[in-house]
């Protein structure tokens, strides 16, 4: 498909069911030192766009704290709230993927379809 402005994907639909901690594969903070899992003490909104979290290792071993800051990128899709007062960039077009469902194996014969016309 041509003139979409970006890559034609198929992606699985498959949905994270994991929580963050220990036992999660790709936790949220991750300590820069020893890469254990990190958790949120505190957080400080400094503009719409900026936050610093203050940060706490879970490994005892390490024991770091340290400070992150979480900073909005772009949006991806503008929502249902307008704000004119507040300047959030958009995702240039080129660099959205647009995803597609996973084609199907094999037509089912059996199926009844509404687009049948015998």
């Amino acid at each position: 498909m041509t003139g979409t402005g970006g890559a034609l994907i198929h992606a699985p639909l498959a949905f994270r069911v994991s929580n963050g901690g220990a036992g999660a594969r790709d936790p949220f903070i991750v300590c820069p030192k020893c890469e254990a899992p990190a958790f949120i003490r505190r957080s400080e909104r400094q503009t719409e766009k900026v936050k610093h979290l203050t940060c706490h290792c879970t490994n005892s071993a390490c024991g770091h704290i340290f400070k992150m800051e979480l900073v909005f990128v772009h949006t991806l899709v503008p929502g249902n709230i307008d704000r004119p007062d507040l300047d959030l960039p958009v995702c240039p077009r080129d660099q959205l993927h647009h995803v597609m469902p996973p084609p199907r194996a094999s037509a089912d014969d059996g199926q009844i379809t509404m687009f049948d016309s015998g």
